[in-house]
């Protein structure tokens, strides 16, 4: 089978870094992908080669191009594409990628591997999915977590065409774990971790509005931020108007994330939307406690209280007295952080793979009339 994987761009990102594990698992498994992105740049090209992906790079010379369609027309026919997947919602490359797969008059499998929740930064990205199912244009919304599936029902779209395929990872033997002193945080502070891309649904204000009132209680942690745009100038306002400097270090995108999970104490997200969770899964997979919001995405993750803390999200004050209590408590912090790396190897990428394997397969034309049903 010959799966072509569209993409905004190679930047880093959790939506990428999965897509990245399915590419490494099919093409183990005999099949071709191809994956291409809208616009040009990030690190990921080299990471989907590596794993036995042929990579296309920019098929959108701009925002708007009205010859983007026939490129993904040409490629689709001289790849011999089965089954074509648009990696999230994105705005115009849905509308190319669906449009050129018309243009090449070669029936193919049609899916959309949504990592977005409806509303908040990702909009209402409902209303072109309907829009496109309801045209024959697309056959399938594949979703992350039941939760997400719950938001999307009833949207306009049919729940039998919301599989759900929960994200997966290669968890790799133990990282070794960075060197604090190159991080710059003191030998006897505690290590805090964020790993998440700054973005309004990450909510950074919340997070930073709890390690002050940490602060105000204690002095024996550090905060570290990972991912892209901590390292920015608005996040830097952010922490002086906090007055967190020489308490939170902000890092920007990491290629060692392992690394520095495998050299801290406690990992905090303080999302306001998550679809998944694939930051806490990592962490916890490393063995790190995680303190997370209590979000529907988050559920099927883990238990609040059985492999982790959860929060109301938004809750500063919630928010500080989870992460203070994983640092007054080692033995609670060890007890969670063991659990949830035991339920985090129920999230491996060989299942993602089999899953995803299945769906292609009930999608692929030559296999036409087998249907697919929305399962767990």
């Amino acid at each position: 089978m010959r799966l072509l994987i569209v993409c905004g761009d190679y930047r880093l990102g959790g939506a990428e870094t999965v897509a990245a594990e399915l590419t490494a698992g099919l093409v183990a498994r005999g099949h071709q992908v191809v994956v291409a992105s809208i616009a040009k740049g990030g690190a990921m090209a080299e990471v989907f080669a590596k794993h036995g992906a042929t990579v296309h790079e920019g098929l959108a010379r701009r925002s708007i191009d009205p010859l983007a369609p026939l490129r993904f027309a040409r490629l689709i026919c001289r790849e011999g594409i089965d089954v074509l997947m648009v990696l999230d919602p994105l705005r115009n490359g849905l509308l190319y990628a669906l449009s050129g797969s018309l243009l090449a008059r070669r029936s193919v499998g049609r899916l959309c591997w949504c990592h977005s929740w409806p509303g908040g930064q990702a909009g209402r990205f409902h209303l072109p999915l309907a829009a496109y199912h309801h045209l024959g244009l697309l056959t399938a919304v594949v979703c992350v977590s039941r939760g997400q599936r719950e938001a999307i029902a009833g949207r306009l779209l049919p729940r039998r065409i919301l599989p759900v395929i929960h994200n997966g990872l290669d968890f790799a033997p133990p990282a070794r774990p960075a060197d604090r002193a190159a991080l710059g945080i003191p030998p006897d502070k505690r290590m805090v971790i964020q790993v998440a891309n700054a973005m309004p649904d990450k909510d950074f204000q919340s997070l930073l509005c709890a390690a002050r009132l940490l602060v105000d209680r204690r002095s024996d942690f550090h905060l570290l931020l990972v991912g892209r745009g901590t390292d920015g100038q608005q996040m830097a306002r952010q922490i002086h108007q906090q007055g967190l400097e020489g308490v939170v270090t902000a890092l920007g995108p990491r290629k060692d994330v392992s690394e520095l999970l495998a050299a801290a104490d406690v990992f905090v997200l303080s999302s306001k939307r998550e679809t998944f969770g694939l930051a806490p899964l990592e962490a916890m997979a490393a063995g790190l406690p995680v303190v997370v919001s209590d979000l529907p995405g988050l559920d099927d993750l883990f238990t609040d209280g059985r492999h982790g803390l959860k929060v109301p999200p938004g809750d500063a004050e919630a928010l500080a007295e989870a992460i203070g209590r994983l640092l007054d408590d080692p033995q609670l912090a060890q007890r969670l952080g063991q659990a949830g790396q035991a339920r985090a190897r129920q999230f491996g990428a060989e299942k993602m793979v089999q899953r995803f394997e299945r769906l292609l397969r009930l999608v692929c034309p030559a296999r036409a009339g087998q249907g697919i049903r929305a399962t767990r």
